[in-house]
């Protein structure tokens, strides 16, 4: 089924796509141009964990998350998401945030589409672009320029607490409440990190041995 739905995509969102297209290529294009796209290997690593754990088993449909929430949400009421990072792309650049069923669907066949004119790879250096990390952060090089850090040269610690902002937003003035979310979402990361390390979940990135680098930090 799953080789139909971009098929199903085109046909049925035709417009939407192209649309969707012009924006994505405009962003990749501002990605290969930017001198400042270097970014820590940390930070893809750390994007995946907290956000799609199997980005690489997926065509920008988790139907394991997707089979998970639905049942949680049956059997005990949780309200859990499922978004994959390609989802979470079509979201920020088509600006669709409405709480609708027709509105996940679209986003879901989109989705499909996105991986087929985008490595995998790619996309998270373009999403880490794009992303919300809070006030006068949108992207990474937002949020690294009112952080004061250099995306390039990351600590390990700094990388994961830009990802926690992912869930949890800085505002412009951050009460301490959210100073410690973003904290504990961090340190959560970093044992995520390490446990996908070993089994193995960012074979499919270049650069390899990065987990092993840190016992050396």
């Amino acid at each position: 089924m799953s080789r139909f739905l971009p098929q199903i995509a085109r046909l049925l969102l035709r417009k939407d796509w192209s649309s969707l297209k012009q924006s994505l290529d405009l962003e990749y294009k501002h990605y290969l141009t930017d001198d400042d796209n270097s970014v820590s290997p940390f930070l893809s690593r750390l994007l995946i964990s907290g956000e799609d754990h199997r980005y690489f088993g997926h065509n920008g449909i988790d139907l394991i998350a997707i089979c998970r929430v639905l049942w949680r949400r049956l059997a005990w009421g949780v309200c859990e998401g499922a978004s994959t990072i390609e989802m979470q792309t079509v979201r920020i650049l088509t600006g669709r945030y409405e709480r609708t069923f027709r509105r996940k669907i679209k986003e879901m066949l989109l989705a499909t589409l996105v991986t087929y004119v985008i490595s995998k790879e790619e996309l998270l250096a373009v999403y880490l672009r794009i992303a919300y990390l809070g006030w006068r952060m949108n992207g990474l090089n937002q949020a690294c320029r009112r952080l004061d850090l250099n995306s390039s040269f990351l600590t390990f610690y700094e990388a994961a607490a830009l990802i926690a902002r992912l869930k949890y937003p800085e505002p412009r003035q951050a009460p301490l409440s959210r100073r410690r979310q973003i904290s504990r979402r961090a340190q959560h990361l970093i044992k995520l990190y390490q446990r996908h390390s070993e089994q193995g979940v960012y074979e499919l990135l270049d650069g390899g041995g990065v987990y092993a680098a840190l016992h050396n930090i």
